[in-house]
Parts: structure tokens; C-alpha cells; sequence
């Protein structure tokens, strides 16, 4: 958390751009085609659609090998880090307690906007 505050602030930056697992999910399309822009990349319209498609979390999970080296940084390697594809999964592990605890730390140390899109990202319908 204290990484998205030192951040959160610079969001509006030019040179800073955020990006959350959830929109990405939500849109894929959407999003690469605003990191591409970002980054001032110019991907050909015939190619997008491949493009696109290598980066959907069924074709990492099937080209892991390809992706990265996941068994230097994660036990059980890409089984692990491409698990489920999924957010939140964490709230079926944590006690009530952990919980409370985690959102006790989240004001602590986030604005509201902050924790939200940390938990959620920009395109949540929440």
C-alpha cells in the first residue's frame, strides 16, 4: 500500500500511467490500446487483434514458458503466479480479524480513491 501512495499523487503525471489487473480483465482490448498509447506505440490494425489475443491470461497460462522465468520468483512457478486469473481470492483465506486489520492499515495509509482502485481499478462498476 505504501507503494500506491508514494504514487497517487503523481498519477496525473505525464510520464505515470496506472494500470489495474481488473481493467485489464474487464477491457484487455481497452487497456493495451491506452498503455500503447502511453507509450507512443503504433501497432498495425491488422496485427491487434494477435496481439491482443497473446496476452489473455489463457494464452499466457498456455505460453508461460514464453512469458518468463516464473520458477526463479514464484514457488510452484507459473502454476502459482497464473493461477486462477482472478482478484480477491485472498478474502476465502484471510480470518475476519485479518481482515479487519487489513482495512484499518488501507485508511491508515490510502486516500478513499486510492483503496478503491487499488481493490477494484477504474473500470469497476462498483
Amino acid at each position: 500500500m505504501r507503494h500506491i501512495a508514494a504514487w497517487w499523487d503523481l498519477r496525473g503525471e505525464p510520464n505515470v500511467l496506472f494500470a489495474h489487473y481488473n481493467d485489464l480483465k474487464a477491457d484487455l482490448d481497452g487497456e493495451m490500446r491506452r498503455v500503447a498509447a502511453f507509450l507512443n506505440i503504433d501497432i498495425p490494425a491488422e496485427s491487434w487483434p494477435a496481439v491482443v489475443d497473446r496476452c489473455t491470461f489463457d494464452r499466457m497460462r498456455a505460453d508461460a514458458d514464453k512469458v518468463g522465468n516464473f520458477d526463479r520468483a514464484f514457488e510452484g512457478g507459473a502454476k502459482s503466479f497464473l493461477f486462477k486469473g482472478i482478484n480477491g481470492r485472498w478474502r476465502e483465506v484471510l480470518t475476519e480479524g485479518e481482515l479487519r486489520r487489513y482495512r484499518h492499515r488501507v485508511r491508515e495509509l490510502l486516500a478513499p480513491e486510492a483503496a478503491f482502485w487499488l481493490e477494484h481499478g477504474s473500470l469497476s462498476p462498483c
